[in-house]
């Protein structure tokens, strides 16, 4: 009477805990190879950014004209812009100034345009803005003008016709908070990764 009823097929709890070992060692030895990954995106990040800054020192060398590597530490992103050969380090003086200047200029005639922006993107070295990885991002930049580590708001390092480059030190992190920093020095504009 019993063995005509079907019984009902399952998993048993040896079998069940046995593939959850199996899915916890896979997962425990793939995780380091996982977070490798990472590190490359970190290493590549910094290489192909101390490319973009060797690039605009050779490009401001040849065409002497000022170029400034920018970095928006909140999108991630970076890129070149050039200027006239003229263009000096904005200080906190030649902000004032500045200012001041746009401030009376709302009083020109209209017939005068719109004023030519000084820096403007330089598209033979980056098209446009280029981001770093995901998971990638610049921790802080400290520059020559700054006291203090940067971390928010777009920040420059600016080279100059003559080779003199604003000394700069990026410290780029993943989301495992692994650090890189790279180094701009002054006088060559060399990078140096640390």
């Amino acid at each position: 009477q019993w063995d005509n009823h079907p019984r009902k097929r399952g998993f048993t709890l040896v079998e069940l805990l046995v593939v959850i070992a199996l899915i916890g060692l896979i997962t425990f030895l793939a995780l380091p190879s996982i977070q490798s990954v990472f590190q490359v995106s970190l290493q590549s990040a910094t290489r192909e950014l101390a490319s973009v800054i060797k690039e605009a020192y050779n490009s401001s060398m040849i065409t002497d004209r000022v170029h400034r590597v920018a970095y928006d530490l909140k999108e991630s992103q970076f890129w070149v812009e050039s200027g006239p050969p003229t263009a000096l380090l904005e200080t906190s003086e030649s902000l004032e100034k500045k200012k001041r200047r746009e401030r009376f200029s709302l009083f020109r005639k209209k017939d005068q345009g719109e004023p030519v922006p000084e820096f403007t993107l330089e598209r033979s070295i980056t098209r446009n803005k280029k981001s770093l990885p995901r998971g990638v991002k610049f921790a802080e930049v400290f520059t020559e003008k700054s006291a203090d580590p940067l971390t928010e708001g777009i920040v420059y390092t600016h080279i100059f016709p003559s080779g003199i480059t604003e000394r700069t030190l990026l410290h780029l992190e993943d989301s495992q908070a692994h650090k890189l920093p790279l180094a701009i020095e002054s006088l060559t504009g060399r990078t140096e990764m640390m």
